[in-house]
């Protein structure tokens, strides 16, 4: 039976299972690409406990693309999905490991910054202007405001005060892969619903948990939440179908 021949239920659980197992697949491969350069800066016993794999995070990614699927799996090829499954598993992956270490392997987020290139260049994603124009937006949008918060936050405070950097490199490489998978017009998107997530975050940490403001939080899950719940919104250029 060909594939044009199946019922489009059955097709879309098809496209499910397949982009799922890509997933969990992506995420293990993940955590074995990046295990090297995190024991190198935490040390073998921490970038074990770091990279421990739960069934928690494989289950969330599983999970959030079967719903992808069921709501907007009809729109997709089957090499589209595959490509959102290899997404989201890596997402996952910098998301768990952010949120242990506060730390994002450049392995990862360049390894996402080419993927996503090759991809959109393959035309499975969004268009290869798009990608561009939302990786170099990613990188240097973040990069210049988080320099402008430091220098405001520094002048208010006494010289000797030594004051941790609001954002990242390694975040402002994650928001450029972002934008190399969604492109542009997605990007601002993510920003905006991850900016909206952290501010909740830090209003409950200001009442409950005596944060102040120079409690540095993580921004990477954030970001990758974020962008797995713009990524079924994002028009893609492929071809629909097998």
């Amino acid at each position: 039976m060909s594939p044009e021949a199946l019922p489009p239920t059955t097709l879309l659980l098809l496209h499910a299972l397949a982009s799922g197992l890509v997933c969990l697949l992506s995420f293990e491969a993940g955590r074995w690409f990046v295990r090297d350069e995190m024991q190198h800066w935490l040390g073998l016993r921490r970038a074990q406990l770091v990279l421990a794999g739960p069934g928690l995070w494989r289950l969330l990614g599983l999970c959030a693309y079967f719903g992808f699927f069921v709501i907007f799996g009809h729109q997709l090829g089957l090499a589209q999905a595959l490509a959102m499954g290899l997404f989201t598993g890596l997402l996952s992956l910098a998301a768990m490991v952010d949120l242990r270490s506060r730390l994002l392997p450049d392995r990862l987020t360049l390894g996402l910054v080419i993927l996503g290139l090759c991809l959109a260049a393959a035309e499975l994603t969004v268009s290869l202007t798009e990608a561009l124009a939302g990786g170099l937006t990613g990188y240097l949008l973040p990069w210049a405001l988080a320099k402008l918060t430091d220098r405001r936050r520094r002048s208010r405070l006494p010289a000797t005060t030594s004051i941790e950097p609001s954002m990242g490199r390694g975040d402002f490489a994650l928001i450029a892969a972002i934008g190399c998978w969604l492109g542009f017009s997605s990007l601002a998107f993510v920003l905006v619903f991850a900016s909206l997530g952290m501010l909740a975050l830090a209003i409950w940490g200001f009442l409950r948990r005596g944060w102040r403001l120079s409690t540095a939080l993580p921004f990477g899950p954030a970001l990758c939440l974020a962008a797995m719940a713009v990524a079924p919104f994002t028009p893609m250029t492929g071809p629909a179908g097998l």
